[in-house]
Formats: C-alpha cells, structure tokens, sequence
C-alpha cells in the first residue's frame, strides 16, 4: 500500500476526505467508511470530524497505517537438504508412485 500512496503524492491541506483517502488507497469510499464505524479508522490515525464531515489528517494517517519494509540483506539462511528436496518431516513418507 506504501507505493500506491506514493504514487498519487502528499496533499497540499495535510487533511483529506474519505472519499480522497479510498483513492489513494484504491479502495471503495463505503469501505473506508466501514473502518471508521468498526475503530479501523480514529481519532489516534489522524480523524476529525468537521461540521459533520470527516476529515484525515494525511501524514498521522500514513505514518500509523502504512508498513515500512524492511530490506534484507546478507544472505539467504542455510537450509538442509532434506527441507530443499521436499522432504523436510521427520515421518516415514511414501514412494513417489503410490502418492495418487
């Protein structure tokens, strides 16, 4: 979701509308009004309502919604050889052909 929200960019206000948030979001305004009525949306993630209407503040939103991913580096952990042909239990298995 990070890169779509990057994509359309930070709004000039710093405040968006519910219908403003679910294209960002590329979701349905009805949805993004669901998660304010369920809590998935208050006012810690930057809700206000004004005169009725609500408003989100843009960059408390993202920075309590959105993930930053983390990079890895290094390498790969080593796994057995047993786990790399698909045979990683301990069980007895059956042969090949009496699998079906």
């Amino acid at each position: 979701m990070s890169r779509q929200a990057a994509e359309v960019g930070p709004p000039e206000s710093g405040y968006l509308t519910v219908p403003e948030i679910a294209k960002i979001l590329r979701r349905n305004r009805k949805t993004v009004y669901g998660w304010i009525e369920s809590g998935g949306i208050g006012e810690v993630d930057g809700l206000f309502v004004v005169q009725g209407r609500y408003l989100i503040h843009w960059p408390t939103f993202r920075s309590r919604q959105f993930k930053h991913r983390v990079k890895l580096r290094g390498q790969l952990p080593e796994y057995s050889e047993e786990s790399q042909n698909g045979m990683a239990g301990n069980g007895q298995t059956r042969p090949p052909e009496n699998r079906l």
